[in-house]
């Protein structure tokens, strides 16, 4: 398995945080949040890692290096940083997914995250031992707003449809940016995203887009109800408060208890 970790955008919600540095070395909860990820994802077995940079690039950089020097990690540079979204960031990162290709390797899976997500460590196993060749960590218990990106499913618990349009009343659950996808469909999506880009539309949209657009020519993607692993997504002050004061206690809980 291969890990893309998106951590270019300039997350304008959280600019009084993010003047001087990236949200993903926000120090929560006494850690980066970008630290706990990696953490998390080499704990897991992923022993090859990319991360999409853009904004205040050399910060994140140096601090990968002086903290992972053993580790496999790779930078990948987004230029457009500024003007374009996740899924360009994930287009960015087409080439380091398919290196293996040029000396007749196989692919592998690929695990994409968000660099903003603080999680619990049993989640990446547990998502890992899903049997769903494609499959997205999905919060379904507690409150949902309309600011998620939130998932319907069908009876077998494929998604149907993602995105914020969907009514909160037939939301599965909120989707909390932490995917799987087979080898074959990981191609379908750079190929996807690739078409989306050069049409014009995937400059600037979230990559659930691609996703939707998989989906509907007959990609199945599984719902994983993760809500047994705390999380939280940090776009704004308030989600810091929710991760110091729910989240990690949570988390170090059944850590504790070997829970």
């Amino acid at each position: 398995m291969k890990c893309i970790i998106l951590a270019a955008g300039t997350s304008t919600r959280m600019r009084w945080f993010t003047d001087d540095i990236p949200k993903c070395l926000l120090q929560v909860g006494g850690k980066t949040i970008l630290q706990r990820t990696i953490e998390l994802v080499a704990a897991a077995g992923v022993e090859q890692i990319g991360i999409v940079l853009g904004y205040k690039a050399e910060t994140v950089r140096r601090f990968v290096k002086n903290h992972f020097p053993f580790l496999r990690i790779r930078f990948i540079m987004n230029p457009q940083y500024e003007s374009t979204n996740n899924a360009f960031s994930l287009l960015m990162a087409r080439e380091f997914f398919t290196s293996e290709v040029r000396n007749n390797a196989p692919l592998q899976e690929l695990l994409l995250l968000d660099s903003d997500i603080i999680f619990s460590p049993e989640l990446l196993p547990s998502l890992f031992k899903h049997g769903s060749p494609n499959r997205i960590a999905v919060r379904v218990q507690g409150e949902h707003d309309e600011e998620e990106i939130r998932v319907k499913v069908d009876r077998d618990g494929n998604i149907v449809v993602i995105g914020k349009t969907i009514p909160l009343g037939e939301a599965f659950g909120e989707s909390i940016g932490i995917e799987v996808f087979s080898p074959a469909d990981a191609q379908v999506l750079f190929e996807t995203v690739e078409r989306r880009v050069r049409g014009g539309s995937g400059r600037t949209e979230f990559y659930e887009a691609a996703f939707q657009e998989m989906i509907d020519n007959g990609v199945q993607v599984h719902a994983v109800d993760a809500s047994h692993y705390p999380a939280v997504e940090i776009d704004t002050p308030e989600d810091v408060e929710v991760a110091e004061k729910v989240i990690i206690p949570q988390i170090e809980l059944a850590r504790s208890s070997g829970g």
